[in-house]
């Protein structure tokens, strides 16, 4: 079986952005919970008051993982007919670990950049099936927790690897201009 490990760095703009949102769920949480001992239980107030909890809790977990790691790798595995994306911290736990990937299927493996309403870029991975001639019914990879990512270097490192399993997927993407000048 063969697997590289890439050490992924961590994100401190997008912390701020989780700690501001924390920092917003747990006010929701104190002010809807006094809001029901003042008022009295109202359905709607237990609602609200409950999503904020999920917030707290959501935002909580991904901090936890941020500050207890003192390094997060991404992993990819491969045995030559199937590929498996991971990630593992220092400890040895491993979370956000992706489904079991048919390399006979794929035809393409790409990088896919998404640009978020704060400015920020997310980045994962994305293939597309053999036969495909459109990326609308591409799958994505999400290989990188929210707040760690890796280089550009690291995330080609990746694309190479799969070429190296597989040599027959078609690496990068294409866009409409380019495979109209084909």
């Amino acid at each position: 079986m063969e697997n590289i490990e890439i050490t992924l760095i961590k994100r401190n703009n997008k912390l701020i952005l989780y700690i501001l949102a924390g920092i917003f769920c747990t006010f929701g949480v104190i002010s809807f919970g006094a809001n029901i001992i003042r008022d009295g239980f109202s359905w709607w107030t237990a609602i609200i008051g409950l999503i904020f909890v999920f917030g707290v809790i959501f935002i909580g977990s991904k901090l936890y993982i941020y500050f207890t790691s003192k390094q997060v790798t991404l992993v990819a595995e491969s045995d030559g007919k199937t590929i498996v994306f991971y990630n593992k911290n220092d400890s040895g736990k491993t979370f956000n670990k992706s489904e079991s990937i048919d390399l006979s299927k794929m035809g393409k493996f790409y990088i896919v950049r998404e640009r978020t309403k704060y400015m920020m870029n997310n980045y994962s991975y994305a293939f597309e099936e053999k036969g495909s001639k459109t990326s609308l019914f591409k799958e994505e990879v999400d290989a990188f927790p929210s707040l760690f990512e890796a280089s550009e270097n690291d995330r080609n490192k990746v694309l190479e690897f799969v070429k190296k399993v597989c040599p027959e997927i078609n690496l990068g993407y294409e866009n409409m201009w380019q495979k109209m000048g084909k």
